[in-house]
C-alpha cells in the first residue's frame, strides 16, 4: 500500500534525478532513499526509474506517479493550511518574489492595503528577474513569484496573470508625440538600454527585432530598472518596457511613451508557485490584491488610449 513517506521520497528523487541530491534535499541517507524507492516499486509492481551511473531517468509509470503524487501532497498541504487558518486566522510569514514591472507600479498600493487589513502577517518582498525568481520558488523560498513567461521545470505550478503591450520609452522632446503609437522599423537605428542576455524579455525583443527588421545602433546592458528609467530620461537612449511599469509616466513630463505597433509586441505575466505546497492564505490574499491592482492599471491604459484617440480625431 502507498504511504505519504514513500511518495515524498519518490517526488524528491524524481525532481532531483539523483538519489544523492534527493538525500541532501530531504536530509536523509542515499541508501535509505534507495531502499524506500525500491519498496515502493515492489509494492506497485512497476519500475519507476531507469538507473545508471549518471543518475536516474523516470519511466512512463514514474512520470504518471509523479503527477498524481504532487496533487496528493499539495491537497494534504491545503487541508493543513485551511485548518491552521480556522484556528489562528490569517497570520504568519509571507514571502513574495516580483519582477521589477510589478514593484514599481503595482506593489505599493497592494502592500499598503494588505498591511492595513492583516497587520500580523510578516511580509517579505524580493525584486529580481525571472531566472532568480524561478529558482527561489523551486527551492521553496517564495510562496509565489511573478515572471514574464512560464518556466518548464518540475516542482513548479503556473497560471497566467495577464498580458501587456510593450512600450517604447524615451525622453520628452525626442521628436515623437507622447502616447502616439510607433512602428519601430520606421525609426532610425535605436540606441537601446535593455536587461542583460538571459532575461526573458530581452530574448523576446531580440527575436522580434530580427523578424521585423528593427535597426539597432547599440545596446547598453543594464539589469537595474530604476537606473534604466533615469538614464533614458536624461539621454538619447531609449528602452522597451511593459505598459504596467510605465503607468507612472502617463503624464509625459519625465518620459515619453509610445505603444509599439505593426506588429505589437507583448509580454505575458505568469504566477509561479511550488507545485507540492498549498499557497498559504496570506499569500493567496496578497496575490488577489496584486491581481486587482493590475486590472485597475489595465483599465487606466484603456481610458488613456481612448482619450488619445479622441484628441487625434478632433485634430483631424
Amino acid at each position: 500500500m502507498l504511504n505519504l513517506r514513500h511518495l515524498v521520497t519518490f517526488v524528491g528523487v524524481y525532481e532531483e534525478r539523483s538519489f544523492s541530491k534527493a538525500a541532501k534535499r530531504l536530509h536523509a541517507t542515499q541508501s535509505g532513499l534507495s531502499m524506500q524507492t525500491q519498496h515502493l516499486e515492489e509494492s506497485i509492481g512497476l519500475s519507476l526509474f531507469d538507473r545508471s551511473a549518471r543518475g536516474v531517468t523516470p519511466t512512463f509509470a514514474g512520470d504518471r506517479l509523479y503527477e498524481l503524487s504532487v496533487e496528493v501532497i499539495r491537497r494534504l498541504d491545503e487541508i493543513d493550511a485551511d485548518i491552521r487558518v480556522l484556528k489562528t486566522g490569517v497570520g504568519g510569514e509571507l514571502s513574495v518574489g516580483l519582477m521589477p514591472t510589478f514593484t514599481r507600479a503595482v506593489l505599493a498600493p497592494t502592500l499598503g492595503a494588505f498591511i492595513a487589513e492583516y497587520p500580523t502577517v510578516r511580509v517579505s518582498v524580493v525584486e529580481a528577474y525571472s531566472a532568480a525568481l524561478t529558482e527561489g520558488v523551486a527551492a521553496g523560498t517564495y510562496d509565489f513569484a511573478i515572471v514574464p513567461r512560464a518556466p518548464h521545470r518540475d516542482g513548479i505550478r503556473t497560471h497566467l496573470l495577464g498580458s501587456d503591450r510593450e512600450i517604447l520609452v524615451c525622453k520628452p522632446g525626442s521628436g515623437l508625440t507622447h502616447l502616439a503609437p510607433v512602428r519601430l522599423a520606421d525609426l532610425p537605428p535605436l540606441k537601446l538600454v535593455l536587461p542583460g542576455r538571459g532575461n526573458a524579455r530581452r530574448e523576446a525583443f531580440e527575436n522580434y527585432a530580427e523578424l521585423h527588421g528593427i535597426r539597432i545602433a547599440t545596446i547598453l546592458n543594464m539589469d537595474a530598472m530604476i537606473a534604466t528609467l533615469e538614464f533614458v530620461s536624461h539621454s538619447d537612449f531609449v528602452t522597451i518596457l511593459p505598459e504596467t511599469i510605465c503607468v507612472n509616466d502617463l503624464d509625459g513630463t519625465v518620459r515619453s511613451l509610445h505603444p509599439i505597433i505593426d506588429p505589437t509586441l507583448t509580454v505575458d505575466y505568469v504566477v509561479i508557485e511550488p507545485a507540492k505546497a498549498a499557497m498559504p492564505k496570506a499569500a493567496a490574499l496578497f496575490l488577489e490584491g496584486i491581481e486587482t491592482q493590475y486590472r485597475k492599471l489595465k483599465e487606466l491604459w484603456l481610458a488613456t488610449g481612448a482619450m488619445a484617440a479622441e484628441l487625434d480625431h478632433h485634430k483631424d
